[in-house]
């Protein structure tokens, strides 16, 4: 057991259990929240139709990612090649959700996503420098 501690770089495996725990807040907590109520409006049905298959592509990339970062974690010599794409997306949509939430609500608290995706950009780039792995 101490092998597998000793050959994962824990920022990565942190990082990919945070991706894969979000899609499970996702799910299960997001879609009563934002999706039920979406479908039960009077919004068009492109509207909802569009809204569904985001909704769906954020389920996939939290997969995707969680994978990704998994491999990454025992994948040392590769985890700067694995990883970035997601580190990028992942920062791109903490920013996102910060703008969104400043200019819709004035603050960043009525949409706190942006700290699951924060923490899954920050935890594997200090597992990149932790490692020496960008040198």
């Amino acid at each position: 057991m101490n092998s597998f501690f000793e050959e994962t770089n824990m920022w990565f495996a942190t990082a990919a259990a945070i991706s894969f725990a979000s899609v499970g807040l996702h799910v299960i907590g997001g879609t009563p929240e934002i999706m039920v109520p979406l479908e039960q409006s009077n919004a068009p049905q492109l509207s909802k139709g569009i809204a569904d298959v985001i909704w769906q592509q954020v389920t996939y990339l939290l997969v995707v990612g969680g994978i990704i970062f998994a491999w990454a974690s025992r994948a040392k010599s590769k985890a700067l090649e694995i990883s970035i794409t997601m580190i990028v997306l992942y920062a791109g949509i903490t920013l996102i959700f910060i703008g969104n939430g400043i200019s819709r609500f004035a603050g960043i608290a009525d949409m706190p996503q942006w700290v699951l995706f924060l923490a899954m950009t920050v935890l594997p780039v200090v597992g990149l420098l932790r490692s020496n792995i960008t040198k």
